[in-house]
């Protein structure tokens, strides 16, 4: 049997783990931390599952990844020993944004986040988490954003931009959400990284589809619609 390492202030320190905390601080913090051996090519989380604990790297390599339209596995990032991951625990009602896997044998230290951040930050963690909701889930649906642009076709990304606008910039309505930003199709093929010409040749392909509506020169959108043309490799969008 594998021998679990010695995780202490000493080896924090070494993985160059939390350098602003003080040795106490992390002395409170390694009471609440279980160490576990994960093999290689085992799941420690998959994308959409609830979100509440966050994990620290011991040693060896975790993955971070997300499935591509055919079904592939689209590589997002390698953690190394000495990084946090699984941070989306910081943030209540938030979800795990993506699959993450052992690359390799492990070891991996598990805290409660709520545990986390009262000891190392004495503040309810209600307070904490709701600052984090408010700026850092902003960051984090963007990046989120853009990660899934890997893969998806034009109309896709066409389809998730557009809902996105509508979260942000949308007004209720009986026929959908009206956009009150208003926006060209040279603006939304900057958004997409598409020719102004091909987005024109979407739109009124999803005007067909009637994912989106014309009112004058506002934009209805059906996100349901539109959600249909994203799929389900992205699940319901949120920013």
């Amino acid at each position: 049997m594998a021998r679990v390492p010695v995780l202490n202030i000493t080896t924090l320190r070494r993985l160059k783990t939390l350098p602003w905390a003080s040795d106490s601080q992390l002395e409170k913090l390694l009471s609440h931390i279980s160490v576990r051996r994960i093999e290689r090519r085992t799941t420690l989380f998959t994308e959409g599952e609830p979100s509440n604990a966050l994990y620290l790297l011991v040693s060896g390599a975790v993955k971070l990844s997300l499935p591509s339209l055919e079904g592939d596995e689209v590589l997002v990032s390698l953690i190394s020993p000495g990084e946090f991951f699984g941070i989306t625990s910081l943030m209540s009602g938030l979800t795990r944004g993506f699959h993450c896997e052992a690359f390799s044998d492990c070891w991996v230290g598990i805290v409660p986040s709520d545990t986390f951040v009262t000891t190392l930050l004495g503040v309810p963690f209600a307070d904490f988490s709701a600052l984090m909701g408010s700026t850092v889930s902003r960051w984090a649906a963007l990046l989120s954003r853009y990660t899934h642009f890997q893969g998806f076709n034009l109309r896709q990304r066409l389809a998730l931009a557009l809902l996105e606008l509508a979260q942000k910039f949308g007004v209720q309505d009986a026929r959908g959400t009206i956009l009150i930003l208003q926006l060209t199709h040279d603006d939304l093929s900057n958004l997409v990284g598409a020719s102004r010409q091909k987005v024109t040749e979407h739109m009124k392909e999803l005007e067909r589809q009637e994912a989106i509506l014309r009112d004058g020169r506002r934009l209805i959108v059906l996100p349901e619609r539109l959600q249909e043309v994203v799929g389900p490799a992205i699940g319901n969008w949120r920013a």
